[in-house]
């Protein structure tokens, strides 16, 4: 972010903006940059050349200050056009920002207009929600489904992060749901290549949230973990005036994002195991490797390893000084400390022994408890090395387990639900519940064989290894609604619309919970919510 803005800045003081100042954003429409005609050098006005770097972090307000009434007094002043189209592409609107940077007759430093010219083309056909502090752009369709949960995420993530680092921001913040992967590298500065490599579905970036709709992916992802994330670097990036460096921004952002809902474990158990093997092999990740952004790290292993390590960070140093170590390591970048010395500051210590005594953190730590045997990697829809009806079935480590559950599948197909519950039941003797595609149907076939308490001691095993995977949840809340335990029915839907929140069974689950506990505005909601979901 600030990369890009000083880029701008320099060309300008320079009087042009060559190629080599910066590259331009990629994966952007490719007429997105004009042919640049010759300018004549500019005396920048410090005044201008401090508004962007103020708006580089991310300060919109203070950078409004400065350019707006530049603007209405010299609107033809080529900097000042700029200018001005650069903040009003940071205030989303995207409609006067395009032409005011291209009447700027200054080309397109730093590649600001192309991503204007993308973010006008991807949003322009978007809805709108509005709440307290968010503002929701979304597409049209079943995205619908999403607002209200992402909205009451973010207003408790807001919340929460009040408490926390005694900072919350003052203006709006918007947020943009995209259709898929293309539209995120579209809007944002990451390739598709680095998307669908680290796994990336979201960015806080240009003073907004982008989030890739979970439609984009075969299973869904954890979508209000992510938003709130994204939400706390942008909390981050406003107290520490942009300079907090990205392992600091993403162990914050990382302890931080489940705050919204009271918090938990900072680390999975593959994510803890991950970081052990790492440590035993020599084979953490750099701080140099995490630069610029962990979305550009060459694999989701690699980047789920990046994010322990630096969530292992901040454990450590609320476990030596307590949760006040955090906001203050933040105002002290904030007053322009260097990043050794506010952390050494607040910690007591010099930064060179930090770092041992958190490698040693790393290596010593016990592992959490639970299940997660292998790392949950995000499928994307349109990749077709994904696709395929038995790619996930091939996850069965034992093949003669893999055998009996094709056969469970054989007789799933032709409506024989005990024999599909057998077939099924000798794959599970083998390898356990450890596999939660084969665990949910071997439910899902005892369900239909009159089997329930058979059905749910599977699937509650199962959630033990797998706690985030969607369709156990739904399928123990149908024997919970059966049983008329609407509480816990209603508490594994809303864990598996954190997860998959485009299935309707979801929503139709939740609107029988809400009905029977005397809440028939939620349960209207919800019911409108499947059928749009059905409809689509």
């Amino acid at each position: 972010m600030r990369a890009l803005a000083l880029a701008l800045v320099a060309a300008l003081v320079a009087g042009s903006a060559p190629a080599s100042a910066a590259p331009p954003a990629k994966n952007v429409t490719p007429h997105a940059s004009p042919a640049r005609p010759p300018r004549p050098k500019l005396a920048l006005p410090e005044r201008i050349s401090g508004a962007l770097r103020t708006l580089a972090d991310e300060d919109v307000a203070s950078a409004r200050a400065v350019i707006e009434p530049l603007f209405a007094a010299s609107p033809d002043e080529p900097a000042v056009r700029l200018a001005a189209g650069l903040l009003r592409f940071y205030e989303q609107r995207y409609a006067e920002a395009v032409p005011l940077v291209e009447s700027s007759g200054l080309g397109d430093p730093a590649g600001y207009l192309a991503l204007a010219k993308a973010a006008l083309e991807v949003t322009k056909d978007d809805a709108h929600f509005e709440s307290e502090h968010f503002v929701v752009a979304y597409p049209k369709g079943k995205d619908e489904v999403l607002v209200p949960y992402l909205v009451d995420a973010l207003e408790r993530q807001r919340a929460a992060l009040a408490k926390s680092l005694a900072f919350t921001p003052d203006a709006r913040l918007t947020v943009e749901i995209v259709n898929d992967v293309k539209e995120l590298a579209k809007v944002s500065t990451l390739t598709e290549q680095e998307i669908r490599t680290s796994g990336t579905v979201a960015v806080c970036k240009f003073n907004k949230l982008m989030l890739l709709s979970p439609k984009a992916l075969l299973k869904g992802y954890d979508w209000l973990d992510t938003a709130a994330h994204e939400y706390t670097h942008h909390v981050l990036t406003l107290k520490s005036r942009n300079r907090a460096p990205i392992w600091l921004q993403e162990g914050l952002a990382k302890w931080f994002e489940d705050d919204w809902r009271g918090g938990g474990e900072p680390i999975s158990p593959v994510s803890a195991a991950l970081v052990r093997e790492a440590v035993q092999k020599n084979d953490l990740v750099s701080f140099e490797e995490m630069h610029p952004s962990l979305a550009k790290l060459p694999s989701q292993e690699r980047a789920a390893l990046a994010y322990a390590q630096v969530a292992l960070a901040i454990e450590y140093l609320v476990q030596q000084r307590g949760p006040p170590v955090l906001p203050r390591v933040l105002d002290a970048l904030a007053r322009g400390e260097p990043t050794e010395a506010a952390v050494s500051e607040a910690l007591g210590v010099p930064f060179p022994r930090f770092l041992g005594e958190w490698r040693r953190h790393m290596g010593s730590r016990a592992l959490p408890r639970g299940g997660e045997h292998a790392l949950a990697k995000l499928r994307f829809k349109d990749d077709p090395k994904q696709a395929g009806q038995w790619a996930e079935w091939a996850e069965i480590p034992d093949e003669r387990a893999r055998g009996f559950a094709r056969l469970g599948e054989i007789m799933r197909t032709r409506g024989k639900w005990t024999a599909a519950r057998i077939e099924y039941g000798k794959a599970v003797q083998r390898v356990g519940a450890r596999v939660p595609i084969l665990s949910n149907q071997y439910a899902l076939a005892a369900m239909m064989s009159g089997a329930d308490g058979e059905a749910e001691r599977v699937l509650r095993e199962a959630l033990g290894w797998s706690p985030d995977y969607a369709a156990l949840h739904v399928r123990l809340a149908r024997i919970l609604l059966a049983r008329k335990d609407f509480a816990g029915a209603k508490e594994h839907l809303l864990v598996a619309n954190r997860q998959d929140p485009f299935d309707p069974d979801i929503h139709a689950g939740l609107a029988k919970a809400l009905e029977a506990s005397g809440d028939p505005g939620g349960a209207s909601r919800e019911a409108g919510f499947a059928r749009i979901l059905a409809d689509h």
